[in-house]
């Protein structure tokens, strides 16, 4: 993470629009898989997974998990990056609940709902980590791995990825698994192409 004082920084305004775009982006990506019965990698993936059984919403089974994971963002990216990150995590479990009964999407074709969930989820993690933020969980550990190793923080979330379709492909249809997948796919494809330290400054 560059830290040069002569670089330019965000407002304060600037990071929160950043920040709420981003995350409303996310939102709106987990609404649409979601509304498709399919799911994705990572903490959102495990929290879709286990929302139907627990009784909660989604967007619960989402906060709670990635509680333990902040710590730890804490120590390795620093308080304004788990500080950040919480609050990204929580709006973005707030407002893919609210948009269920305000964003009707029966329906919706599992293919379509991946694809567009893989590029707007994507762009949205995107503008997360441009703002020194993440959606908790997996996408810390992947900015870690980037940071201290060099490796792509979408090659890293993939690997994670697969572990958790394993799981799913024993509980879901294989067609739902199988655009699941695709989803995921294009959601790491993208951040792994275009989340380059190289070509911006993430602050």
């Amino acid at each position: 993470m560059v830290t040069d004082p002569s670089l330019p920084r965000y407002t304060r305004f600037e990071d929160a629009q950043g920040l709420t775009v981003a995350a409303l982006q996310a939102a709106l990506g987990i609404h649409m898989l979601r509304a498709a019965g399919l799911v994705t990698g990572g903490t959102a993936g495990l929290a879709l997974l286990i929302a139907p059984a627990s009784g909660w919403g989604f967007g619960a089974v989402f906060f709670v998990i990635n509680l333990p994971f902040y710590g730890f963002a804490w120590t390795r990216k620093g308080p304004a990056f788990a500080v950040k990150s919480f609050l990204a995590v929580t709006a973005v479990s707030a407002m893919a609940e609210a948009m269920a009964p305000l964003v009707p999407l029966t329906g919706i074709h599992p293919g379509a709902a991946a694809v567009l969930f893989g590029v707007t989820t994507g762009v949205g993690l995107l503008g997360l980590f441009r703002h020194a933020a993440s959606l908790g969980g997996v996408s810390i550990v992947a900015l870690i791995a980037q940071d201290r190793l060099g490796i792509r923080a979408g090659w890293v979330q993939l690997g994670f990825d697969v572990a958790l379709f394993a799981a799913a492909a024993t509980l879901l249809p294989l067609d739902r698994v199988l655009w699941s997948a695709l989803g995921a796919a294009l959601l790491n494809a993208i951040i792994a192409l275009n989340h380059r330290r190289d070509w911006y400054v993430v602050q």
